[in-house]
């Protein structure tokens, strides 16, 4: 299932206003949020690998991945919200042949250019370098981390709109939170009070 970018930014707008603290959440917070799901990403899915090729160590299941998949997504969207972009514009063909462990990596860094391109931009909006180009960048490694982490969801079989869906709700639960995100049609955004 593709997830529906336009409900999530709605559902991530609803809750973030009943976070508390969010408004000190800027622009920098959500990149380094960024990076961290990434990172738990990345972690995962070398755990899962190992599981797969027999290493020994700590393993982890497809679960696992799909609830760090989710909370990538998610911070992606958070970012996103902060920049003034819509992770749903444009089209993308989801495919990659590369092994999974390429895709990771790529993910990796697109994640670090993304990163590098939010540096950018807050250097910029002080005066050194041109933040119109830089928000630019900001979107195209924003576009480039929705592309890998989906091209990694359809290598690994995980139905990523779920995964977002689920991560989301379980995020609500866990801190009180009376927003939820579904995936079903109209239903995409209730509040667990109403």
């Amino acid at each position: 299932m593709q997830i529906d970018f336009k409900q999530l930014r709605i559902a991530n707008i609803a809750r973030q206003a009943e976070w508390p603290g969010n408004e000190h959440a800027d622009l920098a917070f959500r990149a380094l949020e960024v990076a961290d799901e990434a990172g738990e990403l990345m972690g995962a899915i070398k755990k899962v690998a190992r599981a797969q090729r027999g290493i020994a160590g700590s393993t982890l299941s497809l679960q696992d991945v799909a609830d760090e998949m989710g909370d990538t997504v998610i911070s992606l969207d958070l970012l996103a919200i902060k920049v003034g972009v819509d992770l749903g514009q444009g089209s993308r063909n989801f495919t990659s042949r590369s092994p999974l462990l390429e895709q990771a990596l790529n993910l990796d860094a697109v994640v670090g250019d993304l990163s590098d391109s939010v540096v950018m931009f807050l250097m910029a909006q002080s005066g050194e370098g041109d933040s119109l180009e830089e928000a630019h960048t900001i979107f195209e490694n924003l576009q480039r981390s929705i592309f890998w982490v989906t091209c990694i969801a359809l290598a690994l079989g995980v139905d990523l709109g779920q995964a977002v869906a689920a991560k989301f709700n379980a995020t609500s639960v866990k801190y009180g939170l009376t927003t939820r995100f579904e995936t079903a049609g109209a239903a995409s955004l209730r509040s667990a009070a109403v």
